[in-house]
């Protein structure tokens, strides 16, 4: 399998969704968004920076469903895969080159997400926030799991998406 750089990571969800039969600009199916990003999952990343040594914590998956704007936004579900990068700089909300510090323990937590914004009165289960560490890959009995958890919530169609690289710092 091909091995891809973190900075390539929203091209290539982006290119999954399409894939998929999906708009990446207009997601509107919570079953084809889950399928596009576990397949996501599957693509190894380039270039992250495990600064705990030895912990999982360089890949992780992260689910969050709720209501993001508080106290009266509409319902949403994140779907992120959070890791650590060596630090770089950041301008425009990109990431620049690698930063002049001469510390290897500096890192940056960024992450690549897909967000999907329901109509008002579509109510989630619950707000919940789940997450599943990898080493080499995605343990499937936790992506069953998530799968579960994204296509159940049955939140209906969505209104808004969105798929960008965040800085988490």
């Amino acid at each position: 399998m091909m091995v891809l750089s973190w900075r390539d990571g929203v091209n290539e969800l982006r290119r999954l969704v399409a894939a998929e039969g999906g708009d990446p600009d207009r997601i509107q199916d919570v079953h084809l968004a889950w399928r596009a990003f576990q397949a996501f999952l599957a693509v190894p990343l380039e270039g992250l920076f495990d600064r705990w040594e030895g912990e999982v914590e360089a890949d992780t998956l992260v689910i969050e469903s709720g209501v993001f704007e508080w106290p009266d936004g509409p319902p949403g579900l994140l779907l992120a895969r959070r890791f650590a990068i060596p630090a770089v700089g950041w301008s425009d909300g990109m990431p620049d080159e690698p930063s002049d510090e001469d510390d290897p323990n500096l890192a940056d937590t960024v992450q690549i997400e897909m967000e999907l914004t329901f109509p008002h009165g579509t109510a989630a289960e619950a707000d919940d926030f789940w997450t599943a560490a990898r080493s080499g890959e995605f343990d499937a009995a936790m992506l069953a799991e998530a799968g579960e958890l994204v296509t159940g919530l049955q939140l209906g169609r969505p209104v808004l998406s969105r798929i960008a690289l965040t800085n988490c710092n």
